[in-house]
C-alpha cells in the first residue's frame, strides 16, 4: 500500500467541538446532515473520553431538503437549551449544512433564550480545524468580555509591587497534543518564579472563568494555532501584554522565564541562574523539562552524556503543527546536535513563520 494523502486536520466545526468539549457549561448545536456526527468519535475513541462532547445536531436527512429546515435549528436549540441549560450556547453549522445557507447563528439569536449565543460562521471549504477552535475561542471570549462593566480599551490600574503578578494561560484544548502535562509543568515553573494562574482557558474553564481574564496582569499563548487571535485582541482591547515564548526546550524555557520577568516586572534572575548551571558545556539540552522545574532538567545531562553522541550530526527533516515544529527543529538543533535539511507544517497560516526560522539556521 503507498500512502499518497494523509489529513492533519479536520474541518473547522472540529475546532469548535474542541473548544466546547474543554469547557464545562458550554453547549454546541451543529447544523449538520445525518453523517457529520462522526465528530464524536475523536473525543470518545481517540482521546479516550468517558462522556460525550457537549454537541447536538439538528441531523438532517435528504428528504428534508424540501422542507423547512431552518425551523429543525429552532427546535435542536429550543430542545438542546431546555435538556442541558448551558451558561453559554455556541451554533454553527458543519460543511454540508453551509450549502444550505439556513444562517443557523442567526436563527438562535433571535429566539430570546435567556443565556448568550454565539453565532458561529466558520467557512469549510477554506478553513480548517485550528482555525475553527481559533475563532471559536476568540468569538467566545470577545461576546462575553464586552458585556462586562470594564469597558474596552480602559487604561489598567498599575499592579502592587507587593502582590504577585497573575498570568492567564490561554490555548490548551481537548483533543490537543499533551496539553494537560503542558499546564502542569508550566504551572510549576510559574509557582518556581512567582507567578500565580488567574485562568486556564479554554481546557477545564467555564464561561465565568473567561470573564475573570481580564483580571490577569499578562497573557501566555501557550499554542499561538489556538490562541493568537484571542490574545491579540485582549492586547489590543484590555492593555494585557502577551508572552509568545512557547516553553518547549530547555533554552526556549529559559527566553520563557526571561520575557515573563521583563512582562510582570519581576526579579527571574534566580531561576535563569539555575537553568544556566544546568547547561553548562556539551550540547544546549531542550528548553522545558517535562519532568522537573527548570533547575532539576535531566534533559542537558543526557545531550552531554555518551548515550546521545551518536545522534550527533544525523540529518532531520521535521513535521508538525507550527508550535512542536519549530520547538522540536530548535531541540534538534541547538541541544541535540542534529543537522536539520528541512522543516514544514499544515498549519498554513503559521507556514511563514516557520520559513522565517530555517531561514534564520542558514
Amino acid at each position: 500500500m503507498e500512502l499518497t494523502l494523509w489529513t492533519y486536520e479536520g474541518p473547522p466545526h472540529v475546532g469548535t467541538m474542541r473548544i466546547a468539549t474543554s469547557m464545562e457549561g458550554v453547549h454546541y448545536v451543529l447544523h449538520a446532515p445525518q453523517g457529520d456526527t462522526y465528530a464524536d468519535l475523536l473525543f470518545t475513541m481517540i482521546e479516550r473520553r468517558d462522556q460525550r462532547p457537549p454537541v447536538s445536531y439538528t441531523t438532517f436527512q435528504a428528504r428534508d431538503l424540501g422542507g423547512d429546515t431552518a425551523e429543525m435549528v429552532k427546535t435542536s436549540v429550543r430542545e438542546a437549551y431546555e435538556r442541558f441549560k448551558p451558561q453559554v450556547m455556541l451554533v454553527g453549522e458543519s460543511c454540508t449544512a453551509e450549502l444550505i445557507q439556513d444562517q443557523p447563528g442567526s436563527l438562535a439569536q433571535s429566539m430570546g433564550l435567556p443565556v448568550p449565543v454565539v453565532s458561529l460562521e466558520l467557512p469549510a471549504y477554506s478553513k480548517k480545524e485550528n482555525w475553527g477552535a481559533s475563532e471559536t475561542l476568540y468569538h467566545l471570549v470577545r461576546s462575553l468580555l464586552l458585556s462586562q462593566a470594564l469597558p474596552p480599551g480602559s487604561k489598567r490600574p498599575e499592579r502592587d509591587p507587593a502582590i504577585r503578578p497573575k498570568a492567564n494561560l490561554i490555548g490548551p484544548t481537548a483533543l490537543g497534543f499533551r496539553c494537560r502535562d503542558d499546564i502542569q509543568e508550566v504551572m510549576k515553573l510559574l509557582a518556581e518564579i512567582g507567578v500565580e494562574v488567574n485562568v486556564v482557558a479554554p481546557l477545564g474553564a467555564t464561561p465565568a472563568d473567561l470573564l475573570r481574564i481580564p483580571a490577569g496582569d499578562f497573557n501566555i499563548c501557550l499554542y499561538p494555532e489556538i490562541a493568537q487571535s484571542t490574545c491579540d485582541w485582549l492586547k489590543r482591547n484590555f492593555a494585557q501584554p502577551t508572552v509568545k515564548t512557547v516553553p518547549i526546550g530547555v533554552g526556549a524555557t529559559r527566553d520563557f522565564i526571561a520575557e515573563i520577568g521583563e512582562v510582570a516586572g519581576i526579579d527571574v534572575s534566580a531561576a535563569l541562574a539555575r537553568s544556566r548551571a544546568d547547561t553548562q558545556g556539551g550540547w544546549r539540552a531542550a528548553r522545558i523539562s517535562s519532568a522537573a522545574p527548570v533547575g532539576a532538567s535531566r534533559l542537558p545531562w543526557y545531550s552531554r552524556s555518551v548515550d546521545s553522541t551518536y545522534l550527533t550530526g544525523k540529518r532531520v527533516f521535521i513535521f508538525g503543527d507550527a508550535t512542536h515544529a519549530i520547538a522540536a527543529a530548535r531541540i534538534a538543533t541547538e541541544e541535540l546536535g542534529f543537522t536539520l535539511v528541512g522543516i514544514g507544517t499544515y498549519s498554513r497560516k503559521f507556514a511563514r513563520r516557520c520559513a522565517k526560522w530555517l531561514s534564520s539556521m542558514a
